[in-house]
C-alpha cells in the first residue's frame, strides 16, 4: 500500500470502525450479560424467605452504660 499526497483517508477509517463496531457489540454484549448476573445474584439473596423467629430468648437485651 502506498500513501499519496490528497489521498482520501476516510478508506483507513473503514477499516478501523469495523472492528470498533464489533468491540462495542461485544462489550455491550458482555455488559448485558452482567447485568442479567448481578439481577439473579440480587434475587437469590432475597429475605422474604426466612422463617418467622420463634421464642422470645435473644430478641431483648438489657445493656447498662
Amino acid at each position: 500500500m502506498s500513501i499519496s499526497i490528497g489521498q482520501n483517508s476516510s478508506v483507513a477509517g473503514k477499516e478501523s470502525s469495523g472492528a470498533e463496531l464489533l468491540t462495542a457489540a461485544l462489550s455491550k454484549r458482555q455488559q448485558e450479560v452482567e447485568g442479567k448476573m448481578a439481577l439473579q445474584l440480587i434475587q437469590s439473596a432475597s429475605v422474604t424467605n426466612l422463617p418467622a423467629p420463634s421464642g422470645n430468648s435473644g430478641f431483648n437485651v438489657n445493656i447498662k452504660v
